[in-house]
Formats: structure tokens, sequence, C-alpha cells
């Protein structure tokens, strides 16, 4: 977790191309879908998100992602996020958020709730006004510490309304 803050923190001091701090104007909306995989639970998400400028230089992104395994479940969380302009089509941004995680047992009964912190990396690339793709790395850590931690990669598309 030191080697992913430290790396954060570099991020915005290495960067001496960054032209500015908006990605999504304060007030924006967008609505989209995203699909991923859970490293350590070797399970596939699909989700909903949807992102909103609270200003110029922060986003929050509320989302749910279905957990596509036999025994299933559901992640809920709440990301913040700095978008960080490369070029006027690329943006990367730092995450930080929290979550609760709904855990099912091997029995397929519901075994609990769990809290996290996220934390982690993204890159978006806006198609047009209102189309943009974009990429997630993220580490979802889970208390009780009997249930694991998440690692997650995922790809996503949203509109802008």
């Amino acid at each position: 977790m030191k080697k992913l803050l430290v790396s954060i923190i570099a991020l915005f001091c290495i960067l001496p191309n960054i032209n500015s701090l908006s990605a999504q104007e304060a007030g924006d909306f967008k609505f989209g879908f995203r699909t991923g995989y859970y490293f350590r639970t070797k399970a596939y998400a699909l989700g909903v998100y949807g992102t909103y400028g609270i200003a110029d230089w922060l986003n929050i992104e509320p989302g749910l992602n279905f957990i596509c395994k036999e025994q299933s479940s559901i992640d809920i969380y709440c990301d913040f996020q700095i978008p960080l302009e490369i070029t006027a089509e690329w943006f990367i941004y730092p995450i930080a958020g929290i979550s609760i995680h709904d855990i099912t047992s091997h029995s397929g009964t519901v075994d609990g709730w769990a809290g996290g912190l996220n934390l982690g990396m993204g890159a978006k690339y806006e198609f047009s006004r209102r189309w943009s793709a974009n990429g997630q790395l993220k580490w979802m850590g889970r208390i009780p510490k009997k249930h694991k931690s998440a690692v997650i990669f995922s790809l996503g598309f949203d509109y802008n309304f």
C-alpha cells in the first residue's frame, strides 16, 4: 500500500506536461457501464457508475459492481478522482474512496458485509464531447481482515449528459 501511495504522489511530481486539472466541468454528469476482473477472487464483474463534477478539479463516482461467480456478491463504492489532462483527449486520475461489499461463503449464504478503502489509478480517452472510454486499476481493501482485499482491472464506457 505504501508503494501505491508513493507512486501516486510521484505521479503528481513527474508529469510536467499536464495542461490543466479539468476533465469534467463542475456540474457535468456522466453515466457508464464497466466490466472488470477481480484478480484475487478470480471473478469477472459487471458494473454501472455515475460521475459528477463537484469542481473543475474533483469528480465523485458512485457505482455498483455485480461479481459474476457461483456465489455472487456486490460491491458498492464511492470514489473521488482528480482528473489530470495530458492532451485534449487523454486524462489520468488517481482514485481514492470507500466501499462496502456483501461477502458470500462457499455454501452460498451471505457471510456478512465488509467495509473497505479504495486506492488506484485510471485513464480516460474522450472520443467526443459526449462519449469516453476509461480503464482503471484499483485496490479495494476490506475490513475485517478475514475477507480478502480485491485488486480490480476494469474497462468502461460512459455518456456525458
